[in-house]
């Protein structure tokens, strides 16, 4: 039995059909009855002439926190994917993301442990390997560096992966990636999805940073080439090219058919807002959310070399204009 954590999300849910198509025994957790519905929306426009395929998931409820939940499905799964995560760069959200994401994960490779299960797959992130700012292009080689101011964010999915390579010296069998911006078909209210849904619905301003993309079919396809070869014990950057958000943000209101950005988020404009975020913080009028670690990420020009993944499996990244140009499609088709 095969488990999903996040398959409500939108590489979750790819990641599910995926699983369904090969026929395999999938058991996903899930925190609400509408997000499996979303799920069933999906699968509906993705498989309409394979109802079957949402049928065989098998859904559990549990919070990643739940000891308790989780460990009545343990005894019967033999491999897991651990794609759930909770993701904001806001300040106010520090305990939700340690307990979610570095918790919940951890809980997650106790259970593997005892249960001695045959492979882990760990769904990170690029904002995870936090690398020193004077490397200007970022492999698996890196380390993060404690010196670098980082986002709360970051320090959660640092600290999950710390829990995952904990279970590799305990002897747990396990692979991580690290993409970056994940793009595909829309789960307009999650993850990318919002990105591309205020792109459509016209945006002011552009962050003046890099962004590493790659789409949700490549981080599905390498997560299930990973857990099915003998690899183990390492991990892989997914990033099909690096792109200024300039760039994409231009190339994305294009393929909708509506007016690009034109003002950058620039450092000192980002810094007025962060200082005027921390005023209506002082005075009890909104929650912090600026942080100088995300105005750093935002202005990163660092790139990400998404080779290695390429030299270890039969694999080819996707191009960013096709992803583009198949977002568009489907928005166009269901706005």
């Amino acid at each position: 039995m095969i488990l999903v954590t996040g398959g409500t999300g939108m590489i979750g849910a790819h990641l599910l059909l995926a699983c369904a198509k090969d026929k395999l025994s999938t058991l996903a957790l899930y925190r609400w009855e509408s997000s499996i519905e979303k799920v069933a929306e999906f699968f509906k426009v993705m498989a309409p002439k394979n109802p079957e395929y949402f049928d065989s998931i098998q859904w559990h409820q549990s919070d990643l926190t739940d000891l308790v939940q989780l460990e009545k499905i343990f005894p019967n799964v033999t491999e897991v994917y651990h794609c759930a995560a909770k993701v904001s760069f806001a300040q106010y959200h520090t305990e939700k993301l340690i307990k979610t994401n570095i918790e919940g994960t951890a809980n997650l490779v106790n259970l593997a442990l005892k249960y001695k299960i045959r492979k882990f797959g760990y769904l990170s992130s690029v904002t995870a390997l936090g690398v020193e700012s004077a490397v200007k292009l970022v492999n698996e080689e890196h380390l993060w560096n404690s010196n670098e101011i980082h986002t709360p964010y970051a320090y959660s999915k640092y600290g999950a992966e710390l829990e995952v390579w904990r279970g590799s010296q305990e002897g747990l069998e396990v692979v991580i990636v690290n993409p970056g911006i994940v793009l595909g078909s829309p789960f307009l209210n999650r993850s990318s999805g919002t990105l591309i849904k205020r792109i459509a619905k016209g945006m002011n301003f552009y962050p003046i940073g890099n962004a590493g993309i790659v789409d949700v079919d490549d981080v599905v396809d390498v997560l299930v080439g990973l857990m099915k070869s003998s690899i183990k014990n390492q991990r892989f950057i997914l990033v099909a090219e690096n792109i200024k958000y300039k760039d994409l943000i231009q190339r994305m209101a294009k393929a909708l058919e509506v007016k690009s950005a034109k003002l950058a988020l620039s450092k000192p404009l980002l810094y007025s807002l962060y200082i005027l975020d921390k005023i209506a913080y002082a005075l009890g009028l909104k929650k912090s959310f600026l942080n100088q670690a995300t105005i750093k990420s935002l202005c990163n020009l660092q790139k990400y070399d998404g080779s290695k993944i390429e030299r270890s499996l039969d694999f080819n990244y996707k191009s960013t204009t096709e992803t583009i140009e198949e977002i568009a499609a489907e928005y166009h088709s269901n706005p």
